[in-house]
């Protein structure tokens, strides 16, 4: 049987190299011209518990996991139970006798390797990893070139005797595939031709876009799922001339954030819920003396720690509403690692622009999860915006016709004016007049009239003459876009620029459906919410909130089921 795409999963306990094994394979895969999406499950653990790695590999466009295993890599007995209801009749697992067997009723067709065997022999266990992964190009019909290629660029840090052992592992496992198992192999079709892609996260991506964007000062104390944007640019750091802090705590990050784009300097802070929650005072500080900053919060499922390690979209209208009071902020939520990496340099344009803090509104769907891409565009040019050459009586917060006020370097002749967290006149002087609070508000307000003729616009997906239709953000795009493969009859408005809210595109697209759903990963459906509050119209709700992304598979489901009734 010949497949345009393949769905394969590894499962093991934390500690086993599931996560590596499974880049590696995505990247082998991604290297032989397939698009790749990978999708990871891991819980709260240093070791045990566990762990699974999804790759979706396709001639077409991946766009996001699936919930049906073509091929299982199994590393104990408890991935064999687990994963049993993603598994049908033609489902090939892998496993090592050694580490457990299927049991009577167990579905699927099942290959067993002396993975753990053939590892010892060259040399450790955790090379059981690559004798699976030799195996599993050999029952889905690829070669191992490519493979050896990927683990030699893995592991070359570790030298030439770990390279040739893995090498050795792999072909080891994809003979051993190739002399018992190859009635039961199923092909997968070859790409005629091999773009040049990348495998990224959404959070390296989401870096480079701020690098692109000018990023300099980078702070943030680590918390799941933004930890990881922490570790990349520190990383390269060097390389790209950037500072990199990790503060005391999350108070201490928005607060550097904001001391350092105070003297000029592009600033960038990331943290989850329970972190932005500390630096909401600070995003205040950030809105009064109009200081520009980028937050990102990657979302995770709440209240307080909620599920660390695993996924939510509760935080929208947290974002929109955090601190006291109204003060113009911009909210973005990318829905790939393309948007990660276009929108994270558009927000420093914005913050600069218009002297408001941006929030990048992640999840970790989309932080963690691999897309393979073609690289970005390496060179960028950033201009400076909305700094002037203070003259003397220099008024910081000057009333404009648009609500930005000039803007100086500290330290410069005649810039002299006072910044601190009080309500201020036009040289920045704390007041109680009210007078002045009413101009200084209507003026911080005005910036709303301009920011939303630069906001990202919607974009529409499918059959535009749909009378069905969908609207949601951030990583629900995805399998969004993986399910309107199968739904012709259906369309969809991706949000990627939620604050200020585009009203009227989202009103006429309404208006011009029979029946709009909202489809969001948390309780109260909030975009839809928002929606209601913004266009006066009430749409129907397909939400989850149990910490995992929508499957495409039961998007088509629900519509299909829906055109029947």
């Amino acid at each position: 049987m010949v497949r345009s795409f393949v769905n394969i999963l590894i499962g093991g306990k934390a500690g086993e190299g599931v996560k590596v094994t499974g880049l590696i394979l995505a990247k082998t895969l991604s290297r032989l011209g397939y698009s790749t999406f990978s999708y990871q499950e891991y819980p709260s653990l240093i070791r045990g518990g566990h762990n699974s790695f999804q790759i979706h590999a396709s001639l077409d466009k991946a766009f996001s996991q699936l919930s049906k295993v073509d091929l299982l890599l199994a590393y104990d007995q408890a991935t064999l139970k687990i994963h049993q209801k993603e598994l049908n009749g033609d489902s090939l697992i892998i496993y090592d006798p050694d580490d457990g067997k299927p049991q009577a009723g167990f579905v699927g067709k099942y290959e067993s390797i002396p993975m753990n065997k053939i590892a010892l022999k060259n040399g450790n266990p955790l090379m059981a990893n690559s004798v699976a992964l030799g195996a599993a190009l050999q029952l889905i019909g690829l070669s191992l070139g490519s493979l050896k290629n990927i683990l030699k660029e893995s592991f070359s840090n570790k030298g030439d005797e770990v390279v040739l052992a893995n090498q050795r592992s792999s072909q080891e496992g994809f003979d051993y595939a190739k002399r018992n198992y190859a009635k039961n192999s199923f092909i997968l079709s070859q790409p005629i031709t091999k773009n040049k892609r990348m495998v990224i996260t959404g959070n390296e991506a989401l870096a480079l876009g701020a690098l692109a964007g000018g990023l300099k000062f980078y702070t943030s104390y680590p918390m799941t799922p933004a930890t990881s944007i922490l570790h990349y640019l520190a990383s390269k750091a060097e390389k790209a001339n950037i500072i990199v802090k990790q503060p005391e705590d999350e108070i201490g990050a928005v607060n550097q954030a904001v001391g350092a784009s105070f003297v000029g300097v592009r600033t960038m802070t990331a943290t989850s819920g329970g972190g932005f929650c500390l630096m909401t005072e600070g995003l205040g500080l950030s809105g009064i003396t109009e200081i520009p900053i980028v937050i990102v919060n990657s979302m995770r499922p709440g209240p307080a720690s909620g599920m660390p390690t695993l996924s939510g979209q509760g935080d929208l209208q947290f974002m929109i509403h955090a601190a006291q009071d109204n003060f113009p902020r911009i909210v973005l939520a990318p829905g790939d690692a393309e948007e990660c990496f276009k929108l994270a340099k558009k927000s420093f344009y914005l913050a600069e622009k218009f002297q408001v803090p941006v929030i990048i509104l992640m999840d970790k769907n989309i932080s963690e999860s691999y897309y393979s891409n073609p690289p970005f565009k390496s060179e960028h040019q950033n201009a400076r915006l909305s700094f002037t050459k203070p003259k003397k009586g220099f008024l910081r917060y000057k009333l404009t016709e648009n609500g930005v006020s000039p803007r100086c370097l500290v330290g410069e002749k005649y810039g002299t004016h006072l910044c601190n967290s009080y309500e201020h006149d036009q040289y920045g002087l704390a007041t109680d007049d009210a007078e002045q609070r009413t101009r200084m508000m209507d003026k911080r307000s005005r910036k709303f009239n301009v920011i939303k003729h630069e906001m990202p616009l919607p974009k529409i997906y499918g059959n535009p003459q749909a009378k069905k239709s969908l609207i949601s953000w951030g990583s629900n795009k995805g399998p969004i876009l993986e399910a309107l493969k199968n739904l012709p009859q259906i369309n969809f408005l991706h949000l990627s620029g939620l604050w200020p809210f585009p009203a009227q595109s989202v009103k006429n697209f309404i208006e011009n459906s029979q029946k709009v759903f909202s489809l969001e990963c948390n309780s109260a459906g909030e975009l839809a919410c928002l929606i209601r509050e913004q266009t006066g119209i009430k749409i129907e709700k397909m939400l989850k909130y149990d910490g995992r992304p929508f499957y495409p598979e039961k998007i088509v489901k629900k519509f299909n089921h829906r055109k029947r009734e």
